[in-house]
């Protein structure tokens, strides 16, 4: 089985998790971490006791912040071969995920590719080719 991951300074990753399923209908295997939310700064401990209850999955971690301490103490987990980490982590990087990565055989092709296509989802909207490509829709 996949299971996926999403923690995140404070409640960002609460969040981004209530719009997943605004959007996508329930994720069973999607557990949410809010680190240092309401004084909680022992998040990676419980990261932790999750992968190794499932030796048996795969995982998609997902993080808010390249260098971010939550980030940072989760780097390791990807040494024990069923992890996967990605971090910069936003709504349509996390729904791509969930929908590419449910079922593929290659995780961290498609994790990869679902990156690649987040990056074109930001833009900056005052660009005159922007309002132009908005008209044509």
């Amino acid at each position: 089985m996949r299971r996926f991951i999403l923690a995140s300074h404070a409640y960002m990753s609460k969040g981004i998790k209530t719009s997943l399923e605004l959007i996508l209908g329930k994720q069973a295997n999607l557990s949410v971490y809010c680190a240092y939310a309401e004084g909680e700064p022992f998040f990676k401990p419980l990261v932790i006791q999750e992968v190794e209850d499932h030796p048996e999955d795969e995982f998609v971690i997902m993080t808010d912040l390249l260098g971010g301490s939550v980030n940072n103490e989760l780097l390791e987990l990807t040494t024990k071969g069923n992890v996967h980490l990605v971090t910069g982590t936003n709504l349509i990087l996390a729904m791509s995920i969930l929908l590419t990565c449910r079922e593929c055989d290659d995780v961290a092709a498609a994790i990869r590719t679902c990156v690649e296509d987040a990056k074109t989802g930001i833009v900056y909207c005052n660009d005159s080719e922007i309002d132009s490509d908005l008209d044509e829709l």
